[in-house]
């Protein structure tokens, strides 16, 4: 099924002449790649950044023999005598663990990733008490959920792209870490990342997004309406007949309803009262649009919209032509034209607007034919 988002709707318009003159009709719109752990050493004063100027990182590994000390690579031993000013010797180097966040306290704890910093031997993050075991610490932002935090995924600063989930601490989730389990569905690895692959019985995905599953519940429609040779037929419509109702949802996001129904005209002499009009009786927070097709399923009349009406009631000129019909008359007459027979069968596909889906709820049709038509005579439009 056709699943080409729809453009903007539109206010409102004038009628634009159809098929013949006779006919007026009308219509209106309405980095991916984690950061890597850092160990930030304090200055000299014990400090990150406060009188001893800005915390520094050594290189990834010193050379033999040398030891990382406030960001620089220093030759340092604990010695015979031991460490002085009651720093400790952890793994052959002397340390203090007041402040070093490698060895926060006591030889071996690392503050990263929940903290950033070491003070009074106990890590911290900004300043403050240490994240806890589900939580990364992110400087300037504090404690933060880099496993699901889209904007801080797998680490600091790590943005997944629009509109997707981060997932096990990987946007979009991965084979590698493993799809979630989400409420009411399955998920699958899709390429890099998770998909839902499928919802139980009675509900649906509609707005795409992995982390809340199958989040609609959907009730049964009528069998068939999925492409215009499965129209479901409404039945027909006679000027001032009861008015034509049809109820649906859109499951998934990219599926089409159509609908099929005879606008008839019945036979006048004097003032044709034919005024077809198609349009939304509910449409929550304007997430549906239709396409109406007269005749048959090509010929499109209006595309993309919330509002159809097809009419003769009217009376006027167009290019020096007398359009309208009302009046007519059953034969010809000077400055008047035939009362026509302008039945027609139409078709209306009804779809979802765009991809920014917000509501599970459905949408309703109403078709009339009269009952929005002004009182008579009017004039067509030019």
């Amino acid at each position: 099924m056709d699943a080409n988002s729809l453009g903007p709707r539109r206010p409102p318009g004038p009628a634009a002449i159809l098929l013949a003159a006779l006919v007026a009709a009308g219509c209106a719109t309405g980095s991916d790649t984690p950061l890597e752990d850092v160990v930030v050493r304090p200055d000299a004063d014990g400090r990150d950044g406060v009188d001893g100027g800005d915390a520094a990182t050594c290189p990834d590994a010193c050379p033999a023999g040398q030891h990382c000390v406030d960001g620089r690579c220093v030759s340092s031993s604990c010695g015979v005598d031991g460490c002085p000013g009651g720093e400790q010797c952890c793994e052959g180097f002397c340390t203090n663990t007041r402040n070093d966040p490698s060895n926060c306290g006591a030889c071996g704890t690392v503050c990263s990733p929940h903290g950033d910093s070491c003070l009074a031997g106990t890590c911290s993050c900004n300043g403050a008490a240490a994240c806890s075991i589900e939580r990364s610490c992110c400087p300037g932002l504090g404690c933060i959920d880099t496993m699901a935090d889209p904007l801080h995924c797998g680490g600091c600063d790590t943005v997944c792209d629009a509109e997707v989930e981060c997932l096990a601490g990987t946007c979009g989730g991965s084979c590698v870490t493993g799809c979630p389990d989400v409420p009411h569905g399955t998920t699958a690895c899709a390429g890099e990342s998770c998909a839902i692959s499928s919802c139980e019985d009675g509900w649906a995905d509609v707005d795409g997004v992995v982390g809340n599953g199958c989040e609609c519940p959907v009730t049964a429609e009528p069998e068939g309406g999925e492409t215009c040779d499965t129209a479901i037929d409404l039945g027909s419509i006679t000027e001032g007949g009861t008015a034509l109702r049809a109820e649906g949802n859109i499951v998934p996001a990219d599926d089409d309803d159509w609908y099929q129904f005879l606008a008839v005209d019945t036979p006048e002499t004097d003032c044709d009262e034919f005024f077809v009009d198609v349009r939304f009786e509910s449409n929550p927070e304007d997430q549906f649009a239709f396409t109406v097709f007269a005749g048959d399923c090509a010929t499109n009349v209006c595309a993309g919209d919330v509002l159809f009406q097809y009419f003769t009631d009217c009376s006027g000129t167009r290019d020096g032509e007398v359009v309208g019909e009302c009046p007519c008359t059953a034969t010809n007459t000077p400055g008047r034209t035939i009362c026509e027979d302008s039945s027609k069968t139409f078709y209306v596909r009804v779809r979802r607007v765009g991809s920014d889906i917000s509501t599970c709820e459905g949408y309703s049709l109403i078709v009339t034919n009269g009952s929005y038509a002004t009182p008579a005579p009017r004039s067509c439009p030019p």
